[in-house]
């Protein structure tokens, strides 16, 4: 008797564990992409709008950028180095040169929530050089998204970028999108 009982017990503790892990809701976790000795390295392409002076003379134009960034597994922040590459064709009619404006800089990222499509925060500092500027200290600062697809990541990002140049500063606004891996 007692051993049918213990199998009993065995039995229907097995089952009822079974079911009872069956009752989680709501999608499983995604695991944080990279860690601190993990950088993660991305592209992004886009169309960079002239703001201010820039935009007297210019059209918009294209950005073409790289970047690596380092984050800590669980942490909502992360440092993001980047090289960006605009450029701004010149209007028909206006006398000048198109400019191409680049810019190496460091970034903070800051991810709103850690769900499986990600927004996220970004500002940061950069020297940047432009066509008859010179080179020259700015900052930037945005707003973006970041989707995981199988691998990768997918982004989109929209950074208003300013270079404090002599008189009237450089200002840019790049929408991107980018992949990160």
């Amino acid at each position: 008797m007692p051993r049918r009982l213990t199998t009993l017990v065995l039995a229907l503790g097995v089952s009822f564990a079974g079911v009872a892990s069956a009752q989680t809701s709501g999608p499983g976790t995604t695991p944080p992409i990279g860690n601190m000795y993990t950088p993660i390295f991305g592209g992004t392409a886009g169309i960079a709008i002239p703001i201010g002076r820039l935009a007297d003379d210019h059209a918009a134009g294209y950005t073409l950028g790289g970047l690596v960034e380092y984050g800590v597994t669980g942490q909502p922040y992360a440092l993001r180095g980047e090289l960006i590459y605009q450029r701004f064709n010149l209007k028909s009619g206006h006398v000048g040169r198109d400019v191409n404006l680049t810019s190496v800089g460091a970034t903070i990222v800051y991810k709103m929530q850690d769900t499986p499509t990600n927004t996220f925060l970004t500002g940061g500092i950069a020297i940047y050089n432009a066509t008859d500027a010179g080179t020259r200290p700015g900052a930037n600062v945005g707003t973006g998204i970041e989707i995981p697809l199988t691998g990768f990541s997918a982004t989109g990002e929209a950074r208003l970028h300013v270079m404090f140049a002599d008189g009237r500063p450089i200002i840019t606004l790049p929408l991107t999108v980018g992949i990160r891996f």
